[in-house]
C-alpha cells in the first residue's frame, strides 16, 4: 500500500487545497491495494459515506516503462512462440486497456453509462458517483456495504436463494454484452456484490464494448451451437476474426466439429 502522506499529497494536486477541506474524514488504513490505485474509505462534510480510489503517483511513467521493456524483450521470444501468438498485439492490447484503466474521469463516464443502460433493472445497481469530486487522479464513489457474489455461506444465512442469484446474475450479464453492447470486464468475485435484494456491480475501470454487427454474429454462433450448425458457427468465427494470413477452412471446420 501507498503510504497515507502519499495518498494525502495526491489528494492535495487533484483538489489543489488540503484533503481536510474537502472531506469530514479520510481512513488513513486502505480498503485495498493494487497496482494502479488503492482505495480508501471517507465521510463527505454531509455524512455520506464513501469511497476514494487514488491513483498511485507517477504509476503512468512506470507502466509506460514496463511495456516498453517487454516490447524490447519481444526479440528474444523463440519464433515457434511467436507464430502461436502475436504477441506485439497482445502487449499492445494490454497497454490500451491499462492506459484507459487510469484514466479516472473515463470510468467516471462508463459508470454514468453503465447505471443508465440499468436504470430499469429492479435488481441491478452500482454505486453512486460524486462527479463534482473526481478527477483523472481521484474517484469517489458510493461505499458499498454489501456482501462478496461468493460468500455463499453468509448470503444464504442472510435468506438470500443462491441460484436466484445466479440466474439474475446470467441473465443481466448477457444482458449488458447482447442487448447493451457495454458490458463490464472484470467481473470477479470483488467487483459483484449484494445488497439490499440487489446485485452491485462495482469497479469500471475496464468494460467491454461490442457493435450492433458483433452481438449479431455473436447470436448466431450461439444459435449455431444450439443447433449444431459447424457451417454457421465457421462463418462466424471468419467474420469476427482478424487474421495475419488465409486460414486452413477445412482445418477451422474440423476443429469446430470436434
Amino acid at each position: 500500500p501507498m503510504p497515507y502522506d502519499e495518498v494525502r499529497a495526491v489528494l492535495y494536486e487533484a483538489y489543489k487545497k488540503d484533503p481536510e477541506d474537502v472531506f469530514a474524514s479520510i481512513v488513513k488504513t486502505p480498503i485495498g491495494s493494487a497496482s494502479i490505485a488503492q482505495v480508501h474509505e471517507a465521510f463527505l462534510k454531509s455524512g455520506e459515506h464513501v469511497v476514494l480510489k487514488v491513483q498511485r503517483r507517477g504509476i503512468y511513467g512506470t507502466m509506460e516503462r514496463d511495456v516498453a521493456m517487454m516490447q524490447r524483450m519481444l526479440r528474444f521470444v523463440p519464433p515457434a512462440l511467436k507464430g502461436l501468438v502475436d504477441l506485439e498485439r497482445v502487449i499492445s492490447e494490454f497497454w490500451s486497456a491499462a492506459k484507459e484503466e487510469m484514466d479516472f474521469l473515463l470510468e467516471a463516464a462508463n459508470m454514468e453509462t453503465f447505471s443508465k443502460n440499468n436504470e430499469n433493472v429492479v435488481f441491478v445497481a452500482s454505486p453512486k458517483l460524486y462527479r463534482e469530486l473526481t478527477t483523472a487522479q481521484v474517484l469517489v464513489m458510493e461505499y458499498i456495504d454489501g456482501y462478496s457474489v461468493s460468500d455463499t455461506h453468509t448470503l444464504e444465512q442472510e435468506g438470500y436463494d443462491l441460484v436466484e442469484i445466479g440466474e439474475k446474475l446470467a441473465d443481466n450479464y448477457v444482458r449488458q454484452i447482447m442487448q447493451d453492447g457495454f458490458f463490464h470486464a472484470d467481473p470477479h468475485p470483488g467487483n459483484v456484490k449484494v445488497r439490499d435484494g440487489k446485485i452491485i456491480w462495482i469497479d469500471m475501470g475496464m468494460m467491454g464494448r461490442l457493435t450492433e454487427r458483433d452481438r449479431e454474429l455473436i447470436g448466431r454462433a450461439i444459435e449455431g451451437i444450439a443447433t449444431s450448425d459447424v457451417g454457421q458457427i465457421q462463418d462466424v468465427v471468419m467474420a469476427l476474426g482478424e487474421f495475419r494470413e488465409k486460414p486452413d477452412q477445412s482445418c477451422l471446420y474440423d476443429d469446430i466439429s470436434n
